[in-house]
């Protein structure tokens, strides 16, 4: 039987893919088939050796989604490299520092927005181009349930910034279904992609809220795996919510 998830010959880029969730993404995008380009502040030198190790294809450049020259850049080397753009995951974003409402500094608020919700943007509009001229193509962008709940300790610009990339998930759907190209969201639960500094008492506690236990980059991967494949080909303007079963 033909697994209808398969990505063969199919490009991707995953910006924030050197670490966390992004890496996992990444991963099993690859594992499907497609060759991976990553964008990422940081040296994605450890993810392109996994992906490379299993038999895959990656390339990387250090890139600031917030930069729309940045945007273009990294879809202009998709195609040299690879002479096609299938697939975008806007994966890169801010989740720090955490506190208040009353006590988030300007500049603060002002980069997580620049990150998480201008960059999503700039990303977008740059790999619309090549993939409305082919006539397809999908953008899968990484929200998160904070935009639809609020959570002590939580930067209000987080939540706010992942609201808003549903709503671009939304418009850009609207915009562009009719020219081939599919736009869905996922929002991803808690998922233990580093040390959080728990205690072990406390990661007991929080573990009581998921009952099909924490979440890994992986799962994440597997949900972007299967909304950029030939199985979701009917799927755009979509919401994913993958949480362990947690319904808070």
């Amino acid at each position: 039987m033909t697994d209808s998830t398969r990505l063969d010959g199919q490009v991707a880029i995953v910006t924030g893919a050197a670490q966390g969730i992004g890496r996992g993404i990444a991963v099993v995008l690859a594992e499907a088939g497609a060759s991976i380009v990553i964008g990422d502040l940081r040296s994605a030198d450890a993810t392109l050796e996994q992906i490379k190790a299993a038999g895959g294809n990656a390339v990387s450049r250090i890139m600031d989604t917030s930069n729309p020259a940045h945007a273009d850049a990294i879809v202009s080397m998709a195609l040299a490299d690879f002479g096609r753009l299938d697939i975008l995951v806007n994966n890169a974003g801010l989740d720090e520092p955490p506190g208040n409402a009353w006590d988030l500094l300007d500049a603060d608020w002002q980069r997580t927005i620049d990150v998480n919700l201008s960059g999503v943007f700039y990303c977008s509009r740059a790999a619309l181009k090549p993939m409305i001229e082919a006539g397809q193509g999908c953008i899968i962008n990484i929200s998160s349930r904070a935009s639809e709940i609020g959570a002590k300790g939580v930067s209000p610009a987080y939540s706010a910034t992942k609201a808003g990339v549903r709503g671009l998930t939304q418009a850009f759907s609207t915009h562009v279904a009719d020219k081939g190209v599919r736009v869905n969201a996922v929002l991803p639960s808690l998922i233990i992609s580093r040390d959080f500094g728990w205690t072990p008492a406390a990661m007991m506690e929080r573990r009581k809220d998921y009952p099909l236990g924490f979440g890994e980059p992986r799962d994440i991967g597997e949900a972007v795996r299967y909304l950029a494949s030939p199985a979701a080909r009917w799927v755009s303007g979509t919401e994913l919510r993958v949480t362990g079963g947690n319904q808070r």
